[in-house]
């Protein structure tokens, strides 16, 4: 179901699943990226211009950051040490961030796959402070769809 007409996407709701699992307690998902590299090509036409063209190459991996509040669960780091321990069949995942409609209702999904957790920064730890504690996933993946 599309937005009305000059609506935009808010970030009011959206969810992140791995592997059909959702995340539960993200709070943020930024720095969502995939380019593409460019080749130039440069030569001279027979009239003597000289002519640059650019067009499109290979493609390269991807990249995502996740905050999420931190609940005591060891999945994630688990899951980090496996890949750098040497499981990289089971350091891959799929994940999928579906937006949604304030009352809920999926408007688009960006699917990404074989995600690879890069990183874990945890966030800052303030004695006496009444905020909960956060951490950051950096993430890679190999190819992303929208629909």
């Amino acid at each position: 179901m599309p937005l009305s007409d000059g609506e935009a996407l808010t970030a009011y709701s959206f969810e992140l699943t791995l592997d059909g699992q959702a995340i539960p307690n993200v709070v943020e998902v930024n720095s969502i990226s995939q380019n593409v590299q460019t080749i130039e090509t440069k030569s001279m036409s027979p009239n003597g211009q000289y002519i640059i063209a650019q067009m499109m190459g290979p493609r390269q991996s991807g990249q995502l950051q996740v905050t999420c509040l931190a609940t005591g669960d060891p999945a994630v780091t688990q899951w980090f040490l496996q890949g750098r321990e040497g499981d990289f069949k089971g350091a891959r995942k799929t994940a999928s961030l579906v937006y949604k409609t304030p009352d809920g209702t999926p408007i688009q999904t960006i699917e990404f796959s074989q995600v690879m957790i890069t990183g874990i920064s945890y966030g800052a730890l303030k004695a006496g402070e009444p905020t909960g504690v956060t951490y950051t996933l950096s993430m890679t993946f190999t190819d992303m769809t929208v629909g």
